[in-house]
């Protein structure tokens, strides 16, 4: 009797069982890819530990005291720098401060406070490569050496105005209190955990701050931390109206014994306040 159906085959063919192989690898490279992308994180809420970390970055700068600084500017016209020590408990600083423009750089001694700031200037703007130069081999025991020797009423005080330079050097004095901020409140205002990066061979979350009321159209935070495991701050960065870029300010430790002067703050009808 001839057979009028052949029998189904219940083993794969060579091509079938390459096929299926195929997807299988297909789907093991899908899963893998979807494991590392689930990694990936993106801005997220802080946790409670991270947190705790950035309630410290406040505080540790008030423990540290004297902490050596370097605040860059850059707006459409060129960059200014401003490179010295602040006090955190005295609320004063002193620096080296020089504006890079087309023409050249303007430099001089700048000191300010939670009020407002002096400038003592140099008497020869120099040419912008001569002045950089100088500027990057700013020693700040010079600075303070220099502030110190200068006589108050050499400098030219003034209150802080709308200029962003001002409101960087105005901010950075604010960076410092006698006591952390409570994690718990600090957590419910929306500050992110951005990424992790590294900074000078050291580890740090990057946070962005707390929303305030009234602050940024997309509920943005302006300003943006980088705090290390033990709640140190390294650096901030300011989104400050007009300029195009974020206004960068970078905090290191002071050199062992290095002080802030009391000039230009003296006692007496010569302290060069505003």
């Amino acid at each position: 009797m001839p057979v009028l159906t052949r029998p189904r085959r219940t083993v794969p063919s060579k091509k079938l069982r390459i096929v299926l192989l195929a997807l299988a690898g297909l789907g093991l490279i899908g899963a893998t890819a979807f494991m590392v992308l689930s990694k990936q994180e993106g801005p997220r809420p802080v946790t409670l530990d991270e947190a705790q970390r950035l309630a410290l970055a406040r505080f540790t700068m008030y423990e540290a005291g004297t902490v050596k600084v370097e605040a860059t500017v850059k707006d459409g016209g060129g960059t200014t720098t401003v490179h010295g020590l602040v006090d955190y408990r005295a609320r004063h600083a002193v620096g080296r401060y020089a504006a890079t423009r087309a023409g050249g750089t303007e430099s001089g001694m700048i000191a300010w406070d939670a009020a407002g700031l002096a400038v003592l200037s140099d008497p020869v703007p120099e040419p912008a490569s001569a002045s950089a130069s100088a500027h990057g081999a700013d020693d700040v025991a010079a600075i303070v050496k220099a502030a110190a020797a200068a006589k108050p009423r050499s400098w030219s005080p003034r209150v802080y105005t709308g200029d962003p330079l001002d409101s960087a050097l105005r901010l950075m004095m604010s960076l410092a209190a006698d006591r952390p901020e409570n994690p718990q409140l600090l957590a419910q205002s929306g500050p992110q955990h951005l990424r992790e990066e590294t900074l000078g061979g050291t580890a740090y979350a990057v946070f962005s701050g707390p929303r305030r009321s009234g602050g940024a159209r997309d509920g943005r935070s302006p300003l943006t931390y980088w705090v290390d495991g033990e709640g140190r701050l390294a650096r901030m960065e300011a989104r400050l109206a007009p300029l195009p870029d974020p206004a960068r300010l970078d905090f290191a430790p002071a050199p062992a014994g290095l002080r802030v002067p009391t000039r230009p703050w003296p006692e007496g009808p010569d302290a060069p306040r505003p």
